[in-house]
């Protein structure tokens, strides 16, 4: 089983809106709300490629509610806590005429110490059920920045898989407990390696440096370039079909979610990844943030190349 952690999860709106611009009125032509961040992004991709999983994290006030309650109807087994204080709404405005995304992200939230020290009680409890663990996304305010290193080395202790897909001072606590699996962007990377990497070379370097402190399964995403990983016997990049992209939103918790499919069930490395990015392009075909079909995963799987590049 997977469980998926989301500490600070939101309702999802997602507008298409033609022609975007700032200080003007638009009336989208499509509108959709889902129990939304990135967690539970991961935990209905993994739910919808059949497997099982457990969600948890916080939720307060009336948007809690919809969010539990969305989450109970689409098949998720939820063991949120709950909290005092409001859980977030989070915006997004894409505009397929010209290929953008616009998001409007709220901040969430503030976490009472009494609240953090109730999740971690929990979440002891819930690693007796799991094999997979990821953590996504941002921390609610109160929660101490290592917050995600403490997750990790409990699971670990426990011999559970941890994949962390965070970004900031938490990714920067969380790598110190070497995580089974990481996924930063471009700009997560510099933050660690402090320069901007400019081509192949900074990020292979930086995917060994990953290798060597322990990290199992070090990836960096290239967004519509694919990514690199830094597998068992050197590392190798993996890229995507042209498509035509009809909402990025989730795209790469989408990745994630196969990829944590892939470690349960027994795929080789780099089926793994090939399986995390099929799911990720499927993502890029619907409106709904999120969102994959087994038809679709299947089709681009056979589409996701790769080559090694490079020895460990």
């Amino acid at each position: 089983m997977i469980l998926a952690i989301n500490m600070n999860p939101a309702i999802d709106k997602v507008y298409s809106v033609d022609d975007f611009q700032v200080g003007k009125v638009f009336r989208p032509r499509a509108m959709t709300a889902t129990a939304g961040g990135k967690g539970l992004n991961v935990a209905r991709v993994a739910h919808l490629l059949g497997e099982k999983v457990m969600v948890t994290g916080m939720v307060g006030g009336g948007n809690g509610r919809y969010i539990e309650d969305s989450v109970k109807k689409q098949g998720l087994d939820s063991r949120f806590i709950s909290i005092q204080g409001e859980s977030r709404i989070c915006i997004t405005v894409t505009d397929e005429k010209n290929n953008t995304s616009t998001e409007i992200l709220e901040p969430g939230p503030v976490i009472a110490a009494e609240e953090g020290e109730r999740f971690i009680d929990q979440y002891r409890e819930l690693l007796s059920e799991c094999s997979v663990v990821i953590a996504s996304g941002s921390l609610p305010k109160g929660l101490p920045k290592d917050f995600y290193s403490v997750l990790i080395r409990i699971a670990k202790e426990k011999g559970k898989k941890f994949i962390l897909d965070t970004s900031g001072e938490s990714f920067l606590e969380g790598i110190k407990q070497k995580p089974y699996m990481i996924k930063p962007n471009s700009d997560e990377l510099t933050a660690v390696l402090t320069y901007k990497p400019e081509g192949i070379n900074d990020y292979v370097e930086a995917l060994r440096m990953f290798k060597a402190q322990g990290i199992h399964m070090p990836v960096v995403s290239l967004g519509r370039q694919g990514c690199l990983a830094a597998l068992e016997d050197g590392v190798y990049r993996f890229t995507t079909p042209e498509v035509k992209v009809v909402n990025t939103v989730g795209s790469g918790d989408s990745f994630v979610a196969g990829c944590a499919a892939g470690m349960l069930r027994g795929l080789p490395p780099v089926e793994i990844i090939r399986l995390g990015m099929a799911c990720g392009t499927a993502n890029t075909q619907f409106f709904e943030t999120g969102w994959i079909t087994g038809e679709m995963v299947s089709k681009f799987l056979g589409m996701i190349s790769y080559e090694k590049v490079s020895e460990i």
